[in-house]
């Protein structure tokens, strides 16, 4: 098969080529939905699941900057 296909004058790659993985969900999306998980139904918080909260909010936060410095 060929590598190109032409499609109304354009030339198209082939899509039978795999191109670079993806993720299906942002490191970001996952980081949130940790701290969601962790928070959800908590009325009291130890010192402990302060510093566990903290934890997260802080790899949500690298996961986002590093999301930007993808895109940008």
């Amino acid at each position: 098969m060929e590598d190109r296909l032409s499609h109304r004058g354009r030339i198209l790659e082939d899509m039978s080529t795999p191109g670079p993985s993806v993720p299906t969900r942002p490191a970001a999306d996952h980081a949130n939905a940790a701290i969601r998980a962790f928070v959800a139904g908590r009325t009291s918080w130890s010192a402990a699941d302060l510093a566990e909260l903290d934890r997260l909010r802080t790899e949500w936060r690298r996961a986002l900057r590093e999301e930007i410095t993808r895109a940008a």
